[in-house]
């Protein structure tokens, strides 16, 4: 007769093992197969969904019940953490291990983070008989603590005399940990200790919503550098914002694109780089800033995906105007087709641009107030780069529609239509001489000078390496471009550099010697020309003396910043 019996050694964090005895004709006693342990929320007060302040313990402990099969499983180790890697985020537990009693239950209390928001915390065991282990989660909301102090949450930012300070101010009650809170208290704001000699204007006092006090129409009469806004509300401890400067609009200045804010913007500063300035403040893309001639504004080109109401698709591209501050904001073209590349005439009256609304892209030419848009070119080839001619009587431009690039004048009204160039290569990137005279172009990455019908083309750049972007000095003595060259990297170092030379060609010099250096513009008394480098790990605008010396980065900032314009004298 079979004895059958059990030995079973104490479930341990590694095993669990039965050991089978067996006797007498092979009457063998098999053992039962090891049941799962399982992990769940304890089936009354488990902690879980709990609210509370930031920074304090929850009323309730996190409670959880181990069982194997269905039986409380005592003696079993549990594991707790907090879930989320920022430190202080996601709060502390009162253990980081605890052993169920004899209902299987093991607990652990938990204090809260000090960020407000939901919070998470976890529970595991691990079972020798299953490949992985198993866990349960906890989760609570922390809630912000009572206000204790202000904050400027959006600091005021560089803004003209007597404008509104763009985007509006904002100021909030937080708490100890600076979670905004929902505080409903009056907050004002005065300027700084320190500031300048200007006047706070607008609505100063504020009553928070949702524990925000938000100031819509602050200004500054006076221009100057370093000012700050105080704010104060009864009770709680006041704030100062971060320095700003007021200026004022003026001769110098370079209008710019900066994606320092997230999207590219219009921002205006003047020739030493102080007092920069956004002027578009829009969730759009701005760029391509051209200046009016006589420096009161600047058109430039918006990208959205947003259009007559909708959202989505490719972006589309309209032509706005604004005053050189930022104001009088006016969309000049509104249609499904895309506009691009605007530029004033001398007498800015008019805008020539280019669009592809009907098909392909064309030259356009409109007022300046976006009335009378006219189709001049009108053909079935691509048209691009348009540019007026000095007296405002002629357009070159270039076209595909001989089968390669070409650049062609015409009359402003599109009369007089004339294919001045008629070379295999491809022609492009024309540039008026100061005097109208002639036109610099670029022909298979050589720069070349011709006179205004045509004759008299000439090579200015016969040497290896790309010559683009040609620019004339504003008495048209000169002519600065930029070169570059690529090789092995073994042989040589490869970049793009500013060069000047004489408007025969002769007289080169290399104004830069670092990697990239590119789109160089003079200044309107021919002293100074910016330039866009990523010397310093981005790009950023340069200005240096026209010799070369002097090189200042004026941007300096995370954000790129790129395509100089220095407004007209």
């Amino acid at each position: 007769m079979g004895v059958r019996g059990w030995i079973r050694t104490p479930f341990s964090a590694w095993a669990s093992l039965s050991v089978v005895l067996v006797s007498g004709c092979g009457d063998e006693t098999v053992a039962p197969s090891p049941s799962d342990l399982s992990i769940q929320l304890a089936p009354t007060s488990s902690g879980d969904q709990q609210t509370g302040p930031v920074a304090t313990t929850l009323p309730n402990s996190l409670r959880v019940v181990v069982r194997r099969g269905s039986t409380a499983a005592r003696g079993i180790t549990v594991r707790w953490a907090v879930v989320g890697d920022a430190v202080g985020v996601q709060g502390s537990l009162s253990a980081t291990s605890t052993t169920t009693d004899a209902t299987g239950v093991a607990s652990v209390n938990w204090t809260l983070g000090q960020v407000a928001g939901p919070q998470r915390a976890m529970a595991s065991i691990s079972d020798p008989a299953q490949s992985a282990d198993s866990s349960v989660a906890f989760t609570a909301i922390a809630n912000p603590g009572p206000a204790s102090r202000l904050r400027f949450s959006v600091n005021p930012t560089n803004t003209f005399a007597a404008r509104p300070i763009t985007p509006a101010v904002r100021v909030s009650a937080v708490d100890a940990f600076d979670n905004s809170t929902g505080s409903a208290a009056t907050i004002t704001v005065v300027l700084g200790a320190h500031s300048g000699m200007g006047v706070l204007s607008g609505t100063t006092g504020v009553d928070a919503v949702g524990g925000v006090a938000t100031f819509a129409d602050l200004s500054i009469d006076q221009a100057g550098t370093g000012y700050t806004l105080s704010a104060s509300a009864t009770g709680l401890t006041g704030s100062t914002s971060a320095a700003f400067d007021v200026v004022t609009p003026g001769s110098g200045q370079i209008a710019f694109v900066s994606a320092r804010d997230g999207n590219n913007e219009i921002y205006l500063m003047n020739a030493d780089g102080s007092g920069q300035v956004n002027l578009t403040n829009n969730p759009a893309s701005d760029y391509s800033p051209a200046w009016s001639p006589d420096g009161t504004r600047i058109a430039f080109v918006r990208s959205t995906n947003c259009h007559f109401g909708r959202c989505g698709g490719p972006p589309l591209l309209n032509i706005y105007v604004m005053n050189a501050d930022g104001s009088g904001l006016q969309n000049l073209t509104n249609n499904p087709g895309s506009d691009d590349a605007p530029v004033w005439s001398p007498d800015g009256k008019r805008i020539a641009f280019v669009s592809d609304r009907d098909g392909n892209y064309e030259i356009y030419v409109m007022n300046a107030d976006g009335s009378g848009q006219v189709n001049l070119t009108n053909n079935s080839a691509s048209d691009v780069s348009a540019v007026w001619s000095r007296d405002g009587s002629k357009i070159a431009f270039v076209s595909s529609r001989d089968g390669n690039d070409e650049i062609y004048v015409m009359n402003a009204d599109g009369s007089g239509l004339q294919n001045v160039t008629n070379n295999p290569g491809g022609d492009g990137g024309p540039v008026w001489s100061p005097d109208g005279s002639k036109i610099a172009f670029t022909r298979s990455s050589r720069i070349y000078v011709m006179s205004a019908d045509g004759s008299g083309q000439v090579n200015l750049t016969n040497e290896l390496g790309a010559h683009v972007m040609p620019a004339w000095s504003p008495d048209g003595t000169r002519i600065a471009y930029v070169f570059s060259v690529s090789c092995d990297p073994r042989a040589c170092l490869g970049g793009s550099y500013i060069r000047v030379m004489n408007a025969d060609g002769s007289g080169v010099t290399q104004l830069t010697n670092t990697r990239v250096d590119n789109s160089s513009t003079w200044s309107p008394d021919g002293t100074r020309i910016a330039f866009v480098s990523d010397r310093d790990g981005n790009w950023e605008i340069y200005v240096m003396n026209a010799d070369g010396s002097g090189p200042q980065n004026l941007t300096n900032n995370p954000g790129s910043d790129i395509s100089p314009a220095w407004r007209p004298r």
